[in-house]
């Protein structure tokens, strides 16, 4: 059973509202309901906001022009996680290199595969998903930001000398990092989320892994932990070795960012992605990730543009 989303004057109304079909679907008694929902799980409120759901998928669906749009995104994120592995060169517009040929889609994921060493094969879940369809199946741009994502997490710790890392994310979004964490072998992994935001991790995750491989709340056991953050116990961050947190961190409010920090174990790892605009959200800005680290005095290991996304900045912190 998912755990229920809070009712109370915050952003939890505003889920409440917008998911609550889709979950009484899913709580309910109409086995035929529950799994139209995961059937079309990219095209319902539940995956709004984090991969595609349903204001996008309507707009997909519709709207050549949106296609188009979200397509270059893909194939961008494709090209640049080549790139980032080794598996493409990387374009130097010094010497006029301004565009990109390729020679077959297919041909760069199997390069993509072979440099990571791990079968990148994209879960079975695929829910009317929009994306660039391979002869692995179909990926979308939250795939290959999985793919990275998991791929730095453990050589971060295997530069520090953790061979089997436990990993917990901060924020899972789509699920698709703690995936393929789990199939470059992985054994532990926990995301803290929002209640909601769990419902389609678990069914992308427990599609791909079994039901017994993840459940909802702290587990001691090999397998995916999915973790509600308002919950008791969420604070328990001492048995994880990379604490990853991907595209959410700036626009929490800034006491719930501040407190995910803190509760990270002395000498433990933190990955960031994220941007740094800063811009005002509500009625406080964005935060900076790099500033809320700095003091609370964690130690920054690695600082770089990240690959994927122009404008964002990958960084490697240990607390102290």
């Amino acid at each position: 059973m998912a755990p229920a989303a809070r009712l109370d004057a915050s952003l939890w109304s505003d889920y409440a509202e917008l998911y609550g079909e889709s979950l009484a679907d899913l709580a309910g008694d109409d086995p035929v309901r529950a799994a139209r929902v995961e059937e079309r799980l990219y095209a319902t409120p539940l995956t709004h906001g984090f991969l595609q759901g349903h204001m996008v998928h309507e707009s997909l669906t519709s709207n050549p022009a949106a296609r188009l749009h979200v397509g270059r995104i893909i194939l961008d994120r494709l090209v640049r996680l080549s790139e980032a592995v080794g598996a493409g060169r990387v374009q130097s517009r010094e010497h006029g290199q301004t565009q990109f040929v390729l020679d077959g889609l297919d041909a760069l994921f199997a390069a993509i595969e072979d440099r990571i060493g791990s079968d990148l094969t994209p879960p079975r879940q695929a829910g009317e998903l929009f994306g660039v369809q391979l002869a692995k199946g179909t990926f979308s741009d939250r795939h290959f930001d999985g793919i990275y994502g998991a791929l730095r997490a453990h050589r971060i710790a295997r530069d520090f000398g953790i061979r089997s890392p436990a990993l917990l994310e901060i924020g899972g979004g789509s699920g698709h990092l703690a995936y393929y964490a789990r199939r470059m072998g992985c054994e532990r992994f926990a995301i803290i989320d929002l209640p909601p935001v769990l419902v389609p991790q678990y069914i992308l995750l427990a599609t791909a892994f079994g039901a017994d491989v993840v459940g909802f709340g702290h587990r001691s056991e090999p397998g995916i932990a999915l973790v509600n953050a308002y919950a008791g116990g969420a604070d328990r961050f001492a048995d994880w070795d990379v604490v990853i947190n991907i595209d959410s961190m700036p626009e929490m409010a800034p006491a719930d960012a501040g407190r995910y920090l803190d509760r990270i174990r002395p000498g433990g790892l933190f990955l960031s992605i994220n941007q740094e605009s800063a811009v005002q959200n509500g009625d406080h800005r964005q935060n900076v990730v790099a500033d809320l680290a700095r003091d609370r005095g964690f130690r920054c290991h690695a600082r770089m543009p990240a690959w994927l996304r122009t404008g964002w900045v990958e960084e490697v912190f240990q607390a102290p």
